[in-house]
């Protein structure tokens, strides 16, 4: 990927930035990275973890909702591309290894993380839990109506940042948070 793969529209008299159909923000990954350092060392983790779930499963449900509304995808359809659009923003390379709409659950393997080659190598924990709420969003659009009851939960179960080739996410109805 030489040049940026989604279409960056600006609107000439407000210079909002604007991706399939959503306004967006450019910014440097230094900042988000640098802001994610600190709101962790002044709430703790695990807090901090709670709120960057909702707040991304939150906005993963409205992308995949905006997106298989207005290009008129099925939900499969829509959580693949949401995540081939994390990818083509700049966030990691997300690869689904697994989706299962019947039986809830997904895997997804993310290389190049933004946090993870921030933090680096030596971090000794998982550092990538803010896709967390990306992964049980995108699960939620995929179970259509059932997602908005089932209790969806997802694990960061390996981290680039702890040595690892890649990180690993799994994630699925009832799985434990």
């Amino acid at each position: 990927m030489a040049a940026p793969e989604v279409p960056i529209d600006v609107d000439p008299e407000t210079g909002i930035w604007r991706t399939d159909d959503l306004p967006m923000v450019y910014l440097p990954r230094h900042f988000l990275v640098n802001n994610h350092r600190a709101v962790e060392a002044a709430m703790g983790i695990e807090p901090y973890r709670a709120i960057l779930r909702q707040a991304t499963e939150a906005s993963a449900v409205h992308w995949c909702a905006v997106q298989a509304r207005s290009l008129g995808l099925d939900p499969e359809q829509t959580v693949r591309r949401y995540f081939q659009r994390l990818s083509q923003r700049g966030w990691g390379r997300f690869e689904v290894e697994h989706l299962d709409a019947a039986g809830g659950q997904g895997r997804i393997a993310l290389s190049a993380s933004v946090f993870a080659l921030e933090y680096g190598t030596g971090a000794g924990r998982p550092v990538c839990y803010m896709f967390e709420g990306f992964m049980t969003g995108a699960l939620r659009h995929l179970l259509g109506d059932a997602g908005a009851t089932a209790t969806v939960g997802c694990e960061e179960t390996q981290c680039a940042a702890q040595g690892h080739e890649h990180c690993l996410f799994e994630f699925g109805v009832d799985r434990p948070a």
